[in-house]
């Protein structure tokens, strides 16, 4: 570790260090718990804690779950020694060899979890070091340092952020914006002759942008659907390939599923939307497609090439934290993305209160960051469905306990896949008209025309129980194939609102 970096940056960090790297001896599965954390030599003061780190990990990656001296001293020895770097052995037993280690794993207890505690605290000193080497702390401030090696990794981290927001305030207007209400009305009339400002349209969905207005700027909008029923399906198939054809940039948050779900499905639902050579999904999951199908895929994969791969970046949130995600947010707007999906939006169970009041905050701080009056972009998050399956009709209880967080959205979906009697024959009280609205030649009037569902088929209901951007009288119906992942916008419909 350099010099240059004052003691209190130094001193306080070994303690932390040597527990974390005994927490890790004693229990090998939990390297496999830290592997997406960035830890390097950068991270540790003393290069003794950084070899057993580094030892324990390799010893892990090879298959070992428990590090015993004669284990440890077996592997060690079975290392070749490479030119010009010091021998494994020889280091090890300059360390102290197993005692040293064996030491520590005494007094770390398993049960105890302080071993996150730990990381977050070495973690914490290795940020102030970093801080330090860019001269962003004046380390001849006493009363700084001391009240800097006081906080939390997560304090330390909110101080930062706060400190940088406010000095760059007045490049995105600040907090607050102040008006008089009657001045510039000319600019007003004309930003009015050029009609309502509609977002990115949503892939082969001309009733639902219609209805919304698309993937508009400052608007939070909500997807809420009951579990199973393919929230991600949608969100690939009518936001990000509307995304992909507008050539804008965006970026999606994920906390459920992984990077390759999730290009398996774009790659699927490109080859079927848009090439109009539809590949199983489970086929393409499985590996069992033929040299047609992998043509199939490639073709797709040139296809995203040429709409500019870079214009979407995907984020897996391993813990999740809504901080990170207006972190992120902040950071890459400048860059031009301006569009985010956010799948799935829930509760911030790190703020240690009450679920619902969880919720709500994260939405608030979420809205605050994307609205015009900040950032400016455009936020589409899928939302877990509570209630609704005893229901037909479809209102903002489908939230349940955290109906606040509608408070800040521009427009809020929900859907539910359609009754089985709700596609009978006529007469059945459940049954449902659908209808497609066209203008009369010789009238000029709009005149609904029944469209007939396929009872063969699978069908889901979008409702807009909130819809700051127009109506919410009518409801959208959506021809549904999990396979290929298509869902066919198709018509019309009024749920009546009875009840259970």
């Amino acid at each position: 570790m350099s010099t240059k970096h004052i003691t209190e940056f130094i001193a306080p960090s070994e303690v932390h260090e040597s527990l974390f790297v005994g927490y890790l001896w004693k229990t090998p599965t939990l390297y496999s718990k830290y592997k997406i954390h960035k830890i390097d030599k950068t991270t540790f003061t003393r290069p003794i804690w950084y070899f057993y780190y580094y030892v324990g990990k390799e010893m892990f990656e090879s298959g070992l779950r428990s590090f015993e001296d004669t284990s440890v001293y077996s592997f060690l020895s079975s290392k070749p020694k490479e030119k010009g770097k010091a021998d494994w052995l020889e280091v090890y037993n300059e360390f102290g060899a197993y005692s040293t280690i064996a030491e520590l794993v005494e007094e770390c207890n398993p049960e105890k979890g302080n071993e996150d505690y730990h990381l977050a605290e070495i973690q914490k000193y290795e940020s102030l070091r970093k801080l330090q080497d860019e001269g962003f702390i004046n380390v001849l401030n006493l009363e700084l340092i001391h009240k800097l090696t006081s906080m939390s990794l997560s304090q330390l981290q909110t101080f930062y952020q706060t400190k940088f927001k406010s000095s760059f305030a007045q490049i995105n207007a600040g907090e607050v914006v102040e008006y008089y209400l009657g001045d510039n009305l000319n600019e007003t009339i004309e930003e009015l002759k050029k009609g309502i400002q509609s977002g990115i349209p949503f892939f082969d969905s001309p009733r639902l942008n219609k209805k919304i207005n698309g993937l508009k700027l400052g608007n939070l909008n909500y997807l809420v659907l009951p579990s199973g029923v393919g929230k991600s399906s949608i969100l690939t198939e009518k936001a990000v390939l509307g995304i992909y054809e507008s050539d804008e940039k965006a970026i999606v948050f994920a906390n459920e599923e992984g990077i390759r779900r999730w290009r398996s499905r774009l790659l699927a639902t490109v080859a079927s939307r848009i090439l109009k050579k539809p590949l199983a999904r489970d086929i393409i999951e499985r590996g069992t497609f033929t040299d047609e199908g992998e043509a199939i895929l490639n073709e797709a994969r040139e296809w995203i090439e040429k709409h500019r791969k870079e214009n979407i970046l995907f984020i897996n949130l391993k813990k999740y934290r809504v901080q990170d995600v207006i972190g992120r947010i902040e950071l890459y707007r400048a860059r031009g993305y301006k569009h985010i999906l956010f799948d799935t939006f829930k509760p911030d169970l790190s703020q240690q209160i009450e679920r619902w009041l969880a919720f709500s905050n994260s939405a608030q701080d979420l809205y605050d960051c994307i609205k015009e009056e900040a950032y400016n972009c455009h936020c589409l998050a899928t939302v877990q469905l509570k209630i609704g399956r005893e229901y037909r009709f479809i209102d903002l209880d489908c939230i349940g306990k955290s109906l606040e967080i509608v408070e800040v959205a521009a427009v809020v979906m929900a859907g539910r896949l359609m009754f089985d009697d709700e596609y009978k024959e006529d007469g059945h009280k459940n049954r449902l008209y659908p209808y497609n609205w066209k203008k009369d030649d010789f009238s000029g009037e709009w005149i609904p025309i029944p469209y007939k569902l396929d009872p063969k088929k699978k069908y889901l209901i979008l409702f807009l129980p909130k819809n700051r951007e127009g109506s919410e009288d009518e409801q959208i119906v959506f021809e549904v194939n999990y396979d290929f992942n298509i869902w066919r916008e198709v018509a019309y419909v009024k749920v009546p609102n009875n009840g259970r």
